[in-house]
């Protein structure tokens, strides 16, 4: 039997080749750490939000772009602030302007990926965000 973790993640990306790239470092990452990964990838941001609303609690990672058409990606943050806070430390933020985030959220320390990554950095923050969700007290325990 093994003890391997599923680690599921969903990435809201508007770019179908960040998408992909995301998708497969973020395969590279499961595989290099002994994990197994099942990975949603969604562009529509509307969609994105309906999955987190319905069934965000089964994502251990949420990736989420912040310049998307129609919504946000800080705009799902902001909805999520009041839906389901609880997932906020699983979002990682994958963006070519971490300006538009400090000046939305002054107060918040959020998790950033600045586009354009290499695959360490990229694995550098997944673990920040792994260590911090396993040692967070999960509510109903």
């Amino acid at each position: 039997m093994s003890d391997t973790q599923t680690l599921h993640a969903l990435v809201i990306d508007d770019e179908d080749t960040v998408q992909s790239i995301l998708a497969a470092f973020l395969s590279r990452y499961a595989q290099q750490t002994g994990h197994t990964i099942q990975i949603r990838t969604l562009s529509d941001p509307v969609q994105g939000l309906f999955e987190l609303t319905t069934n965000g609690e089964r994502y251990s990672l949420i990736l989420l772009d912040v310049r998307l058409p129609k919504l946000t990606g800080d705009d799902i943050y902001n909805s999520l602030e009041h839906i389901n806070p609880g997932l906020l430390d699983r979002v990682l933020f994958v963006t070519g302007y971490p300006e538009d985030l400090a000046e939305r959220f002054p107060a918040r320390e959020l998790r950033i990926l600045q586009k354009p990554f290499r695959y360490q950095t990229f694995t550098e923050k997944l673990d920040a965000l792994l260590d911090a969700a396993t040692h967070q007290p999960k509510e109903g325990s």
